[in-house]
Formats: structure tokens, C-alpha cells, sequence
């Protein structure tokens, strides 16, 4: 899982090292795939195997025909850069991709879940600030989720009703 958030910079040959956590949550792969995220929020998507597989799973469930599979490989998988981890655990991101970012020297790796995006410091600020606008603004779209998660089988370490075991 990828959680937190680092800042860096990209060395003078264009490289950065990728965070050791995020690293750790590749599962000992040594890919990483980037590409400009679907969503329009200027940050660069990625995560490894186990992203792209999740993906290719999705994908594989829709119509061979479906303009909206064609679209989803087109922008995740032919926009995607493949690239391997060093042995001192830096990346080159392509030129092309830091340009979609708005990222000329600093970055930020920011955690997502099963994935994490990289942001142009500013960008990142900004978005980091909606965001929490709209988690504080909008806590009640836990709750559903929440109490459907307690009532198939709850929380680890937690019993039925939110009492610790």
C-alpha cells in the first residue's frame, strides 16, 4: 500500500529516488509505470505489476469493441512508461511525462492506496488543499462503506459492533 507523502528533486541527471516505502510497496518488483493521470488533475499516476495487472483484469472485462476500453488503454497503457528501478532505488521519468506534470526540478510522491502520483510541488498544494476541503466537507460518505465493511466481518482486531479483541 502506498501512504504518505515525499518531496524531492530530480538530480542533475535527471533521476529521483523513489521513496523507500513506496519501493517496499512494489512487493520486491523493481517496475514502476507511470503515466499522465486519467483524471485531468495534472499529476502523474503509477504503482507496479500489481496495478497494471489490476488494470488489464478491468479491462479484460469489457468489450473487445467498447470505445470506452479503447480509451482507458489508450490513455493508461500507451501513455504508460515502463521503467525500472535502479539498484540505488532512483527512476528516470521521460521527459514528455514531467512536462505533462509541470515538473522541472522539485516532486512530490504523493500515497494513494494501491497506487501514488507525482506532482509538481504548487499543484500538489493546491490539490492537497481541495481535498481536504472535500473530505471535511463530505464525511458522511464513510458511513455506507463503513458499516458495510463491519457487517462482513469488520476490522482487524475489531469485533462485530467496534469493540477491540
Amino acid at each position: 500500500m502506498f501512504v504518505s507523502t515525499y518531496e524531492t528533486s530530480l538530480d542533475a541527471k535527471g533521476r529521483v529516488s523513489v521513496p523507500a516505502p513506496f519501493r517496499a510497496a512494489l512487493s520486491g518488483g523493481n517496475r514502476i509505470f507511470l503515466w499522465p493521470a486519467i483524471d485531468g488533475s495534472g499529476c502523474l499516476e503509477g504503482g507496479g505489476d500489481d496495478l497494471m495487472g489490476l488494470y488489464r483484469q478491468t479491462l479484460a472485462r469489457m468489450a473487445p469493441n467498447d470505445p470506452n476500453r479503447r480509451a482507458f488503454m489508450h490513455t493508461i497503457f500507451t501513455r504508460s512508461a515502463d521503467l525500472k528501478v535502479d539498484d540505488t532505488g532512483r527512476i528516470s521519468i521521460p521527459a514528455p511525462l514531467l512536462e505533462a506534470a509541470g515538473i522541472e526540478k522539485k516532486l512530490v510522491f504523493a500515497g494513494a492506496f494501491d497506487r501514488f502520483h507525482v506532482w509538481e510541488p504548487s499543484r500538489f498544494a493546491e490539490f492537497d488543499s481541495q481535498m481536504a476541503e472535500t473530505a471535511r466537507d463530505n464525511q458522511d460518505a464513510l458511513a455506507e462503506p463503513f458499516q458495510q465493511a463491519m457487517a462482513a466481518g469488520g476490522l482487524p482486531g475489531l469485533a462485530a459492533g467496534g469493540v477491540e479483541v
